[in-house]
């Protein structure tokens, strides 16, 4: 038990991080989107909410202070390194080079503050020095929730008081006429502070990349955009032709050209993967993707992956994994409708593919009135094996339908740890026989100690006709999965009693027996095992194999 405590405190050290890579990654789609999106889009708005509800989430009400060097992030709670991807390292590094090296959020995260300062990493980051540095252009905006370069937090909280008083007396002051909206801030102009700074400054002075003097192709075809996509040199001017590339393909969505645009999406997909493109051209390229499959695009993929098998179906995964959340829904809806087993595995396969976004929306989906919906969402979730799930499938395991109940248990089974074994525990008394046989078996995958006993009481059950035979064979042999050293006096009492009633049904159960008993390799049941190994016939053979087994895990491999 101790080992089981120790191991979920293991395991919450290490979420953390795994947390603070999901939400550094939100915040990077984010800054990319402001930069990429024209002001109103939608878009931006949708990726600003995102960013600021996962971060929130990870945070979990506490500050988060991370220390920020070339390498990635640093979370100071623990010391530990944030889980790297592409995008947290674009993050690193769009801070780094603005001189950022540790960044305090607190546990109060303003989702306009973090708007106002993801739109200062959206400058030129030569611009940032004559604008007085992060530091000082975070306070002209009157960011009080994140902090930059700040040790101290008692200092955090003093300058902050300062900011949000500076902040009311100035919107106290300003003189608003009747009917006129409140003044706007004065912002800088990026252009006009960048024509004033030599083209040498920087701080890594790995950003001067030359530009390419050829004009952009307005209007221009989506595959012709793509191949000078590939081709492109320049961060900036790949930029441009992301953004028109984007347009393009929403231009083939309106008149319904989706077949046109898979190979896009391909291409799209392969420059965002590839390594020796930098951080920043497969970002745009993301961003390029994300626009072209969005909307009326995944509902038609989603319709094609229904459809279509083969290798076709690995490039449809592809897609749906990287659009990751937004392709849930459509998906799960041709799932609930899908009339041919073909199509639901290949929809659940999809799913699958997705992973853990997917598993919010389809535990929504173990309440559906529809038991097949909640038996195929019970099945997804098991292959997708998040733990998150665990109590929603476990509210599931009183569903009235044992079709459902028993493809719940095998997800539970699937999935593992101490929530998901407790309840299947408690079916070992359920009053569906299929259902107390999924769960016998499940418990012997998982290896469970905690079903030990309860699987022995269920053998040893008096029952003189073995009526219940397939009942108790199924705890015996996961009696011999678990490998608990307490089933061997079960088994041997199993093994050694004689019945003159229904002896077909108890020699095949002694079978099970003498096979379990061989797979624990306990040296006390040796002598019983020698003894009828002695004999003949299947329980005679059984024995015998069962002492070679035991022998054969007890020796010294020294001898």
């Amino acid at each position: 038990m101790e080992i089981g405590r120790e191991g979920e405190r293991m395991r919450d050290a290490a979420a953390p991080p795994r947390r603070y890579g999901a939400a550094l990654a939100e915040l990077h789609k984010a800054q990319k989107a402001l930069g990429f999106y024209p002001d109103g889009h939608p878009r931006r708005a949708e990726a600003m909410d995102r960013a600021c509800g996962v971060l929130r989430a990870a945070m979990g009400g506490r500050e988060l202070v991370l220390v920020v060097g070339k390498a990635g992030f640093l979370a100071t709670d623990g010391g530990a390194a944030v889980e790297q991807n592409p995008m947290t390292l674009s993050l690193a590094r769009e801070l780094f080079i603005r001189r950022i090296r540790r960044l305090t959020l607190l546990p109060d995260l303003s989702c306009t503050d973090l708007a106002s300062f993801l739109t200062l990493l959206t400058l030129d980051h030569r611009t940032i020095p004559a604008i007085g540095g992060m530091e000082g252009a975070m306070a002209e905006k009157g960011i009080a929730t994140i902090w930059a370069n700040e040790i101290d937090l008692a200092a955090i909280l003093r300058k902050r008081r300062a900011v949000e008083e500076h902040a009311g007396e100035v919107a106290a002051d300003a003189p608003v006429a009747a009917g006129e909206p409140p003044p706007v801030a004065e912002t800088v102009d990026a252009v006009e502070v960048a024509a004033e700074i030599p083209p040498s400054f920087g701080v890594l002075g790995v950003f001067d990349e030359p530009a390419s003097p050829e004009p952009l192709p307005e209007g221009g075809e989506v595959e012709e955009l793509l191949a000078l996509l590939d081709l492109e040199y320049a961060d900036d001017r790949y930029g441009e032709l992301a953004r028109l590339l984007g347009g393009a393909c929403g231009r083939l969505k309106e008149q319904e050209e989706f077949e046109r645009l898979l190979p896009i999406l391909d291409g799209l997909l392969g420059q965002a993967w590839n390594r020796a493109k930098s951080l920043v051209k497969r970002s745009y390229a993301l961003l390029a993707f994300e626009q072209a499959a969005a909307g009326p695009m995944v509902d038609y993929l989603s319709r094609l992956v229904e459809e279509r098998g083969g290798d076709e179906r690995e490039f449809l995964f592809a897609i749906f994994r990287q659009l990751g959340y937004q392709s849930v829904e459509p998906l799960i809806e041709r799932l609930a409708l899908a009339e041919t087993l073909v199509a639901r595995k290949n929809l659940a396969a999809a799913l699958v593919a997705v992973g853990e976004e997917a598993v919010g929306l389809l535990a929504e989906r173990l309440a559906d009135e529809r038991w097949y919906v909640v038996r195929n969402v019970a099945s997804i979730l098991g292959e997708i094996g998040a733990g998150e799930c665990v109590g929603s499938l476990v509210m599931a395991l009183g569903h009235p339908d044992g079709r459902v109940r028993r493809e719940v248990v095998r997800s539970l089974a699937m999935i593992g740890g101490n929530e998901a074994e407790r309840p299947l525990v408690t079916l070992l008394e359920d009053q569906d026989l299929s259902v107390r046989r999924q769960a016998i078996v499940s418990l012997g995958q998982m290896r469970s100690r905690a079903a030990v006993e309860p699987l022995c009481a269920l053998v040893a059950d008096r029952d003189p006709l073995l009526r219940s035979l397939p009942l108790k064979k199924d705890a015996v042999q996961s009696l011999g999965r678990i490998g608990d050293s307490r089933a061997v006096p079960v088994l041997v009492e199993l093994l050694s009693g004689h019945r003159w009633f229904a002896r077909h049904r108890w020699e095949e159960l002694r079978l099970a027996a003498a096979v379990a008993l061989g797979l624990l390799g306990d040296p006390q049941a040796l002598s019983l095992l020698d003894r009828l190994a002695t004999r003949e016939g299947r329980l005679a053979t059984a024995c015998g194999e069962a002492v070679a087994s035991i022998r054969r895990l007890t020796e010294d491999p020294h001898d």
